[in-house]
């Protein structure tokens, strides 16, 4: 249910940005984005290279999920090609050949790749932004900079195809541009953990108040009462007392 609500988000982003009609998500794993699409109009397909992995996807959804290889060619046309944290599990040579096929099938291609992770032992190919960059620019495609696809990932970016020449200050510029927007995002998460232990801080610290004042209440009831007996006693004793004394 988690992943399937956060690729619906993603789904619906993509739709209200991109508008596209044909989608192609290049190791889709158990096709969450996929059947998310579908279910807003959007013709989707997906490969991945577990079998298994593919084998999980919604019934419906079967048709449109394969097992395979992203280095081999994708099919199409498609109107935009999703690679969502997929080719750090590949080798440098298989990158190269699926970052080709992605840019074969589609003019638009939304990407995503941890820059840092290093501490999954599965990811072999953990490169920064600028490293991707000049792939995807060797196969025709450049970073579109007024798109902020942090919807995705804070290192998420989309690329298009050109026939026009990508220059090395473009890339750097746009490297640039995503380590301020992942400091940004970065700083963003933070700010929000602290409302977040301020807001419980702030409703332990009401509840302590309540505790407090419950407390009080109950220890002024309680003085209350035994002033009232005290009284009470005393009043008693001195009518004993009077009733005592012998009379003249």
């Amino acid at each position: 249910p988690e992943w399937s609500a956060f690729f619906s988000g993603v789904a619906d982003r993509i739709v209200a940005l991109l508008r596209p009609k044909r989608v192609f998500d290049a190791g889709c794993a158990h096709g969450f984005l996929i059947e998310a699409l579908w279910d807003r109009g959007v013709q989707a397909w997906g490969r991945d290279i577990s079998s298994f992995a593919v084998s999980q996807a919604r019934l419906d959804m079967r048709p449109f999920v394969s097992a395979g290889s992203i280095t081999e060619p994708l099919g199409g046309p498609f109107d935009l090609v999703t690679c969502v944290e997929v080719l750090e599990h590949m080798t440098e040579e298989d990158t190269t050949a699926a970052i080709a096929a992605m840019a074969a099938a589609a003019p638009l291609v939304l990407f995503s790749s941890s820059p840092t992770d290093l501490d999954e032992p599965t990811h072999i190919t953990v490169r920064p932004i600028r490293w991707w960059l000049d792939r995807f620019a060797a196969a025709g495609l450049a970073p579109m900079p007024d798109f902020d696809a942090s919807f995705l990932t804070p290192h998420a970016y989309l690329l298009q195809r050109t026939d026009e020449p990508i220059t090395e200050r473009l890339l750097d510029n746009f490297a640039a541009l995503m380590r301020m927007r992942m400091t940004v995002k970065s700083e963003e998460s933070t700010i929000h953990a602290l409302r977040g232990e301020i807001a419980t801080a702030s409703a332990a610290l009401a509840e302590t108040r309540a505790t407090a004042e419950a407390a009080r209440a109950e220890l002024a009831a309680g003085l209350v009462c035994d002033a009232d007996a005290v009284l009470a006693a005393a009043a008693t004793g001195l009518a004993c007392n009077a009733r005592s004394r012998p009379r003249r």
